[in-house]
């Protein structure tokens, strides 16, 4: 066996998404110095503060989402793409209700994340990144193939490892590959499960991604009980903001 890590993103406050996820990692022999969460612990969900105390207690290495930069900066915007008078409410209520129920230490944690962290294993150089490498606020879809071969003709990593758009997926790019780990508190694929991702890197990189079973009903009806909108528990329930 090579050596494995767990990448994790987009937690949103949903803490048993988070919580059941740790367990899953655990029970695979996967070491917390082996695990890196690619940020946006806050927002949407019900729980910020005790997403970013539980990522803190693990020492799990984090880079900086832009969710995580808005309310630790207090920003007026998360810097999301909005398409529509819905999204921009969405964006709007999510934000100003995280902002107003993170703690001041918990936001001194966000403001003190780094936007890249670079690892080297097994002969491998792995960039890690929220949303891109060229912004916290960017995306990068499976499909945008000319988003992907700017990156791997700019930087020099062999493996880079994104969240942010919450759709998993991996590709190799002009020698390059691209992986998103998909959301552990948000998912948006139409799988309800938490997703993260496990590579193992020995002669060539194995790349997994795990779904896993949470009580998501327990969190949409606190979200539902909060002045969140009731519209973020549909979202968790079907598995898509397509509602």
């Amino acid at each position: 066996m090579g050596k494995r890590m767990a990448f994790i993103s987009d937690v949103h406050g949903n803490i048993e998404a988070l919580e059941r996820v740790l367990e899953d990692i655990v029970n695979r022999k996967i070491g917390f110095q082996d695990v890196y969460c690619l940020g946006d612990l806050v927002g949407y969900g019900p729980r910020p503060n005790e997403v970013i105390e539980l990522i803190q207690k693990n020492n799990i290495q984090t880079v900086l989402g832009n969710y995580d930069e808005a309310v630790g900066f207090y920003l007026p915007s998360c810097g999301c793409h909005i398409d529509s008078k819905m999204s921009k409410e969405r964006s709007r209520n999510s934000l100003e209700w995280s902002a107003n129920h993170t703690t001041e230490e918990n936001k001194q944690f966000l403001r003190a994340l780094e936007e890249q962290l670079i690892l080297e294993e097994g002969g491998y150089t792995v960039l890690l990144t929220h949303a891109s490498p060229y912004a916290i606020n960017d995306y990068v879809y499976e499909e945008d193939i000319e988003k992907q071969r700017e990156i791997a003709s700019e930087y020099e990593e062999d493996i880079i490892i994104m969240g942010h758009t919450h759709y998993p997926y991996y590709k190799t790019v002009k020698g390059k590959l691209f992986i998103n780990a998909g959301s552990v508190g948000r998912p948006k694929d139409g799988d309800n499960r938490a997703c993260y991702c496990v590579i193992e890197i020995k002669d060539s990189v194995r790349v997994e991604f795990i779904r896993v079973e949470y009580d998501i009903e327990k969190v949409a009806k606190e979200i539902e009980e909060s002045e969140l909108l009731d519209e973020f528990a549909a979202i968790l329930r079907k598995g898509t903001d397509k509602l």
